[in-house]
């Protein structure tokens, strides 16, 4: 949620496998449906799945997920979805045209 990104300069230094875009920090926290009532705390870390599901998000005021194992914490939630099959495309039909 960076007002002024610098994508490419971002996908250079880091070379995602992933797609990287941006939004406005109210889209953002509209996407992430954080209530309004609110204040999000950084850090902000959001886990979404292959399908653009959001499977977890964890704020500043989640101290246990931040503490001094975070490293581990993070590499449990990435696993976790990277080890989820992703879903086949559909077979198509057999069914001769005619």
């Amino acid at each position: 949620m960076n007002d002024n990104p610098d994508i490419p300069g971002f996908v250079r230094q880091f070379n995602p496998p992933f797609p990287v875009g941006i939004a406005g920090g109210a889209p953002a926290l509209e996407y992430l449906q954080w209530p309004k009532d609110e204040r999000p705390l950084v850090p902000l870390m959001v886990f979404i799945d292959r399908k653009g599901m959001i499977r977890a998000q964890y704020s500043g005021k989640d101290e246990k997920f931040f503490d001094d194992q975070q490293d581990q914490h993070i590499r449990e939630q990435a696993l976790k979805l990277l080890n989820e099959r992703a879903t086949p495309a559909k077979a198509k039909s057999k069914r001769p045209t005619k």
